[in-house]
């Protein structure tokens, strides 16, 4: 899948695994779109609240994916185990799980390996997408150019949240990936861990957007319990990483949704390419 086209389609990343990608748009660095947990590839083709039952999320060209495609080329693929918008299930090979995101950022190195992606490349990876977006400029960092970090998840969520509150998620992580097998299922403790075994980040440039609506991460049905840990987790991110924080988003976790165009003008500012962005 080298070369400027637009495409889509499987992958081979060996070990008779296929991967799917869809890559739009010309130009240096490639951007790389990387989705929360359980978030497949199409998610960057919507806007709108994607937890409205009512109105819910549309696709749109102004959309973060087809919106970086008019100034650079962009692709997004589908993870294992990941659901589609309409929920229909991952185009990709399934795999074990739980993952971790040194299991993931190997899986995304593999992938653009294969189809010839030329770099270097600026991650933009949503929540579990944030870690594994920093665990791959921290494996192979001559190949990333830029980071935009979409409300992350951070390695600095044990050390703000409750001792028992981080257990009980933890196990509730657990307990869902043994009640929906073959479904992405995330690692945490081990993923923190391997991050922290890994190389610091070079110095690159770096975004960080977060959330300023409550919402509910831990799935339990009350939003401020576990919100403003999640942010405070962002601002040391954001400090230990030395990046731009952007606080101001009117949007609740899904920013690359409800506030496309904010991502697009980070991707824009990290990508250091002003006068080819679009009027956002």
């Amino acid at each position: 899948m080298p070369g400027t086209a637009d495409s889509s389609g499987l992958v081979d990343i060996g070990g008779g695994r296929m991967i799917y990608l869809e890559c739009r748009g010309m130009g240096s660095p490639t951007v790389l779109l990387v989705s929360g947990a359980g978030v497949a590839a199409d998610n960057w083709s919507y806007t709108g609240d994607p937890n409205d039952t009512e109105n819910g999320a549309k696709r749109t060209e102004h959309a973060v994916y087809p919106s970086v495609a008019t100034f650079t080329r962009v692709c997004a693929y589908d993870r294992p185990g990941t659901e589609q918008m309409d929920d229909a299930p991952s185009r990709s090979t399934p795999a074990p799980q739980p993952t971790t995101t040194q299991t993931d950022a190997a899986d995304l190195h593999a992938l653009v390996s294969a189809a010839q992606l030329s770099g270097p490349y600026i991650l933009v990876g949503h929540s579990w997408g944030g870690l594994i977006a920093q665990t791959y400029a921290r494996t192979f960092p001559s190949e990333v150019s830029g980071l935009v970090l979409v409300d992350p998840s951070s390695q600095f969520l044990p050390t703000v949240l409750p001792t028992d509150v981080w257990a009980n998620w933890i196990e509730s992580l657990v307990e869902h990936g043994r009640e929906h097998p073959g479904v992405e299922s995330t690692n945490y403790p081990a993923s923190i861990g391997q991050l922290a075994a890994t190389p610091a980040i070079p110095a690159i440039p770096v975004s960080v957007l977060s959330a300023d609506k409550p919402f509910d991460y831990l799935g339990i049905g009350n939003a401020d319990t576990f919100w403003p840990q999640w942010l405070e987790a962002a601002a040391k991110l954001s400090a230990y990483l030395g990046a731009t924080h952007i606080t101001a988003t009117n949007s609740d976790h899904f920013i690359e949704n409800e506030s496309p165009a904010l991502v697009i003008g980070q991707i824009c500012a990290v990508a250091r390419a002003p006068r080819a962005c679009p009027a956002i």
